[in-house]
């Protein structure tokens, strides 16, 4: 994303709760935007400050597995699902 772009965004867990954190590096900068524990939604907008890779980390402390959707979108090039 470039500097100042607006992208909107909605998870849901089906299945479960998460954790998650919201970041962001780029011009030599690392950002954490938000950190959630046992959530089973969240939704918003990012808005970076520097150009760069912005996104979120998932992970499923329960025992379960769950499902997350993803809903995203606004002013941005890619978007990639890294495991």
């Amino acid at each position: 994303m470039q500097a100042g772009a607006v992208a909107t965004y909605e998870f849901v867990v089906d299945g479960g709760v998460i954790n998650f954190d919201a970041h962001g590096e780029g011009e030599r900068q690392s950002l954490t935007y938000e950190e959630g524990r046992g959530v089973a939604s969240d939704a918003g907008e990012l808005v970076p400050p520097v150009a760069g890779t912005h996104g979120w980390f998932f992970r499923n402390r329960g025992t379960e597995d769950v499902v997350v959707t993803l809903r995203t979108g606004g002013d941005y090039q890619e978007l990639r699902k890294l495991i």
